[in-house]
């Protein structure tokens, strides 16, 4: 059983046996989504941040109950309140940014590219990368670590949510569904 920290980065396995979930598996790999847990609101409800169709959100954990999750660890921050409370507070301000919207464009302009060129090396694909301020959900995730300061992931690619396994600052924490994982 996971035992949650402020800050922890949520990976989502795409599981699905529908067609989009066997085509995301192949063109992004296992995982399809990403978040990232903020601690308990009010001492009382487990929120996390993530962008989707509806743009960037702080709400409830309990929108991905039954969900299967690789929880990823900021070991930079885990022990550090200050810094956690930095990345807290960087989270809230992009989230209250109107302009901070899910980024339906950027699949298309940034992602595709990158999985094309991946898959088909051999095609004359520039991969290509501007950061703005609508985001994927994995771009929300790696946008608030930069915003604070700690270089999650490379800053020059896209990051698609399996790229955080091979962060340097992420301690691999395990597996679990969303009802086994435990909140403070």
């Amino acid at each position: 059983m996971i035992k949650l920290q402020p800050c922890d980065v949520l990976i989502f396995v795409q599981e699905g046996h529908d067609i989009s979930s066997v085509i995301g598996r192949w063109g992004i790999g296992r995982y399809g989504h990403a978040a990232m847990y903020m601690g308990n609101a009010f001492g009382l409800v487990p929120v996390m941040i993530e962008s989707t169709g509806g743009g960037v959100e702080i709400h409830s954990l309990q929108r991905s109950t039954g969900r299967l999750v690789k929880v990823m660890r900021p070991w930079l921050v885990t022990y550090d309140p200050d810094k956690r409370g930095l990345l807290i507070e960087t989270a809230i301000e992009i989230a209250s940014d109107p302009q901070s919207y899910y980024d339906f464009l950027g699949v298309v302009k940034n992602c595709l590219p990158r999985v094309l060129k991946e898959k088909f090396p051999f095609l004359p694909i520039p991969p290509q990368y501007q950061r703005d301020s609508a985001m994927i959900c994995s771009e929300l995730v790696a946008e608030i670590y930069w915003r604070s300061g700690f270089e999650v992931l490379p800053r020059d690619v896209v990051p698609l949510p399996g790229d955080f396994e091979s962060s340097p600052i992420l301690q691999d924490m395990g597996e679990g569904r969303m009802f086994d994982i435990v909140v403070p």
